[in-house]
């Protein structure tokens, strides 16, 4: 018999998570023009910068690549009006973050060394995960950013309360690696 918090899915087995929501903000967004473009973003695609407006003032989250098809149907959702952020915490594999790339600058895509004391043959080489995502007015769901706490200090959802906090503060995703 399946665990209480395990129900199966099309996809296999998942766990439910608990996802923290927002109040409503008002949303920035820029279609990158090609020159503009980040590098790493793929052929076919187009760069959307994303900021929210907390207490009147303009905090970034990120620069996220978009199809080229569906840039019109994304900033016809970001201009439908406020959205909602939603953060869901999850523990991620810590050698799936030590594969990630990231500039310094950009802690939540950096490496993150492996813990000290860390036992290979552990089972449990996990790191909890805040996944931050828009919530349209009309539905749209929008993946923005995985932030991974750099240590398995904390549970997912207290990394998911903390990144929701920081945010209401106006913490922008980039300082988040300095907030405290």
């Amino acid at each position: 018999m399946l665990s209480p918090r395990l129900r199966p899915t099309f996809q296999g087995i998942m766990s439910d998570f608990n996802a923290f929501v927002s109040p409503e903000y008002p949303i920035l967004h820029t279609v990158l023009s090609a020159d503009e473009t980040p590098e790493e973003v793929p052929d076919g695609f187009s760069a959307i910068s994303l900021a929210l407006l907390v207490k009147g003032i303009p905090s970034f989250l990120a620069t996220i690549p978009v199809a080229a098809e569906d840039v019109a149907r994304i900033t016809r959702s970001l201009d439908s009006g406020d959205v909602r952020v939603a953060v869901v915490g999850m523990s991620v594999d810590q050698k799936d973050v030590l594969d990630a790339t990231g500039e310094p600058d950009e802690p939540w895509k950096a490496s993150t060394p492996i813990l000290e004391g860390l036992d290979e043959a552990e089972e449990d080489n996990t790191l909890p995960a805040a996944f931050l995502s828009l919530v349209c007015r009309d539905g749209r769901r929008i993946g923005v950013a995985r932030i991974v706490a750099r240590q398995g200090s904390a549970s997912p959802e207290e990394v998911a309360r903390f990144v929701l906090k920081q945010i209401a503060r106006g913490v922008q995703i980039p300082d988040l690696a300095q907030a405290g």
